[in-house]
């Protein structure tokens, strides 16, 4: 169980490093002068690959007999690379929406078979800790990343070749534990196969009949309505650079995922107290005042305003993480049902660059960020719908 948690923790560890969103939102808008609208098209258009690959993928795990997890694993890895590497030569839309769409399905590859992976082990005991040290090591990654970057992105467009060139190397290096992690596997796992525990067969039509449930079902709206409404960061994110230097826009970012750290580490002490349902309430009410305090930031209050942020969306997403991993421990299909529910998000989440774009052109940035503050509220419309005992 000890090597499950190590390879969780590097595969996020390298997705936190090379997925801080600024160094790419400040390269598209103030280095290649890109308008609002067309950073939404590139970004919406190369996610849609991982909207359309996380549940196939979840699929063929939990069909197909010769899956080979570690082949997908390897074939992230090296579409990630090559994703960055594309990203740092491109100079037109066309390639700079290849170059996302690669890294985009390398993310897909990755996390449907960690995703899967973690459901299958996941217990009531546990799952607070497995999604604790996930969310750890992407966002410790994350941090890292801010602090060393945020400087470097203020001298020109060359440094940010370099980090991109850095990102694909690092992809790469994620090889190794991959590869590594084979020859500790006990005897007679065939074909690759990472152990995760016998699964119990069921038939085909058994499998897909477990999904038709009302609880399933509300937990699909409760993953919509959290994830819609219109994206502020890929937009205001290049705004801050501007009105104050990549060093402030890094200092900041590098708080929100310390923010994200220290809601992880008093989550599980928290929800003991308090439990999930009065926790998701809470953190949905502080993370929509934080997101609406962003339009007064200054120098004196960025990194609070950040760490609020930062603190409130880690409540969110793992309350929001752990619920599915409940409700989805749904026999023989556990990897495919968390792909789509989580799938329903990843839609929205996307949706939101598009509209972000499109409403930063028409209406500006205040609305941008009203829309969105208020977007926080829909949850509540069906949290009388979850069920939270089992969670």
């Amino acid at each position: 169980m000890y090597r499950l948690y190590l390879l969780f923790a590097i595969i996020y560890l390298v997705e936190g490093v090379t997925e801080v969103p600024f160094i790419l939102n400040v390269y598209l808008r103030n280095v290649l002068h890109l308008e609002p609208s067309q950073i939404g098209q590139i970004l919406f258009l190369g996610g849609l690959w991982f909207i359309i690959l996380k549940p196939l993928i979840g699929l063929a795990a939990n069909f197909w007999r010769g899956f080979n997890r570690r082949a997908v694993f390897i074939f992230g890895l090296l579409a990630s690379a090559g994703g960055w590497a594309v990203i740092a030569g491109a100079q037109s839309q066309m390639l700079l929406t290849l170059g996302v769409s690669l890294k985009v399905v390398a993310i897909a590859c990755l996390d449907v078979l960690i995703d899967g992976m973690i459901v299958e082990v996941s217990t009531k005991r546990n799952r607070s800790f497995i999604q604790s040290l996930v969310y750890g090591c992407r966002f410790g990654g994350g941090m890292l990343c801010s602090i060393l970057a945020g400087a470097r992105i203020d001298l020109g467009a060359a440094a940010f070749v370099q980090i991109y060139y850095i990102f694909s190397v690092l992809s790469l290096a994620a090889l190794v534990p991959v590869l590594i992690y084979r020859n500790v596997e006990p005897a007679g796992n065939a074909g690759g196969e990472l152990a995760t525990g016998p699964a119990e067969r069921v038939s085909f039509d058994e499998k897909f009949s477990q999904l038709v449930n009302p609880a399933f079902g509300w937990l699909l709206v409760l993953m919509f309505l959290f994830a819609v409404g219109v994206d502020t960061s890929t937009y205001y994110e290049p705004i801050l650079q501007q009105r104050f230097s990549g060093e402030f826009l890094g200092r900041i970012t590098a708080v929100y995922y310390l923010g994200i750290m220290a809601g992880i580490l008093t989550f599980p002490l928290l929800r003991l107290k308090m439990g999930i349902k009065i926790m998701f309430i809470l953190s949905l009410v502080g993370w929509s005042l934080a997101e609406i305090s962003c339009l007064a930031i200054a120098e004196w209050n960025g990194a609070l305003i950040y760490f609020c942020a930062g603190f409130f969306n880690a409540y969110t997403s793992i309350v929001l993480l752990t619920v599915a991993a409940a409700m989805c421990k749904i026999r023989g299909i556990e990897t495919f049902a968390f792909a789509v529910a989580v799938t329903v998000k990843n839609l929205m989440d996307n949706s939101k660059i598009l509209t972000g774009g499109y409403v930063m052109e028409w209406a500006g940035l205040t609305w941008l960020f009203v829309i969105s503050s208020l977007c926080g509220f829909l949850p509540f419309l069906i949290l009388h719908k979850i069920d939270f005992s089992d969670v």
